[in-house]
């Protein structure tokens, strides 16, 4: 039996959070095509040199290994990213990078190939730190807005820069785009679930049954602006006393949909304390994988705001995701081999896997995030919990491969 070589993968998980670690027990600072970013990039492609696999990075950032199978087939994808938010943790996207690793490494160790090669990928700029997040896989998928590259990053540099900055020529990102089928097999990635359901339920593993549709709405409640000391109440138009009832309506509608709702941005103008609000903009946001509840939620939130006379503008409409059924199968087989029970979920945050569903099948799995805590220098999954990770990773590989060649 092929297992992960413990010892070099917790060697080898310590050694890339020292790549922009904030102090000793500190943050971990490693922001897309930062020094940070790269350097780390270069140390993990050099691990695979040391192989001797092929190794390669793309326009966009994007970087490779490529470990040959038996046979003449479209290899199957595993990875998931190594740069971080702003000052953010060491687990979020590091632990799929590293377990990828392990897996292909534990397969060369053991001189052992699957019928389809193995490809690893260390996906470029997914935290929204440019403009947006999940750059590289939309890139590879052909999604990529050109128009982003103009937009502000993190620091308030335009996303362009940071590019140029890393050696990379922002307008040969459409060079990392995939035929829509004939790259990947199939493509499986393991995350923190940056959430508490696993924790709560006291399961090692949650097998990702989709990925949620984002939708976000500007909203906008206009009044007029008077003096906040001389203008009685019967004579006011205060424009946040009109927005005020939108708050605990999404609140409200969100739980009884069984969706989550959020409004976390919200402007008052002018915004000084002796005038009364002439003017108030929130963004709206809605989650959920039901196409069909988003569109009750969005017509029921849409008719709130006007009802207050407010004026309402979709902005974000991304559609839900379902994970593949034969990726799923086969996280679930592997896990029933390792004696790990699971549960399934919902991804509530948006990830590479989904926009790889656009050119191959493809799956997630999660592994506890103590505490729910995530995007923080306190975010932590016990060693116990990242190995079974990577050994679910290897044996959902293995699963994979036999699924794949039996359906061709």
């Amino acid at each position: 039996m092929i297992k992960i070589n413990e010892k070099q993968f917790f060697a080898d998980f310590e050694n890339l959070r020292q790549f922009g670690l904030q102090g000793e027990g500190g943050a971990v600072h490693r922001v897309a095509y930062s020094p940070a970013d790269m350097e780390a990039r270069e140390w993990l492609i050099a691990r695979f040199r040391e192989m001797g696999l092929d190794t390669y990075s793309d326009g966009v950032g994007n970087s490779f290994a490529f470990y040959r199978g038996h046979e003449r087939l479209n290899p199957i994808g595993i990875g998931s990213h190594s740069d971080t938010v702003p000052y953010g943790g060491a687990y979020d996207g590091a632990l799929g990078v590293v377990a990828a690793l392990a897996v292909i490494r534990a397969f060369h160790d053991a001189g052992e190939r699957l019928a389809h090669p193995l490809q690893w990928v260390n996906f470029a700029a997914e935290e929204a730190t440019m403009g947006g997040g999940t750059t590289g896989s939309q890139a590879m998928t052909g999604i990529f807005n050109m128009q982003m590259l103009n937009k502000a990053a993190w620091d308030g540099r335009p996303v362009r820069e940071h590019m140029i900055g890393a050696g990379l020529d922002p307008d040969k990102i459409l060079d990392a785009r995939l035929p829509k089928r004939g790259g990947y097999a199939a493509f499986l990635e393991l995350h923190i679930e940056q959430s508490d359901r696993l924790e709560k339920a006291n399961l090692p593993i949650a097998i990702v049954d989709g990925f949620v549709g984002i939708r976000r709405y500007a909203v906008r409640f206009d009044g007029m602006a008077n003096h906040a000391g001389t203008t009685p109440m019967a004579s006011r138009e205060d424009a946040l006393v009109a927005a005020a009832p939108m708050i605990q309506f999404v609140r409200d509608l969100a739980v009884e949909l069984g969706i989550v709702g959020t409004i976390g941005d919200f402007k008052v103008y002018p915004g000084a304390p002796n005038v009364i609000p002439e003017r108030v903009e929130m963004i709206v946001e809605i989650r959920g994988l039901d196409a069909a509840i988003l569109d009750d939620a969005q017509d029921l939130i849409r008719g709130e705001a006007q009802s207050f006379g407010g004026e309402f503008d979709p902005v974000v409409i991304k559609p839900p995701v379902e994970a593949d059924m034969i990726v799923r199968d086969s996280i679930s087989a592997a896990c029933a081999k390792l004696n790990l029970e699971t549960l399934t979920m919902p991804s509530g945050a948006g990830h590479d896997a989904m926009n790889m569903a656009l050119i191959c099948p493809q799956g997630m799995f999660f592994v506890p995030s103590k505490d729910g805590i995530s995007h923080s220098k306190d975010e932590y999954t016990s060693p116990e919990d990242c190995l079974n990770g990577a050994q679910v990773m290897l044996e959902t590989v293995i699963e994979l491969d036999k699924k794949l060649s039996a359906k061709s």
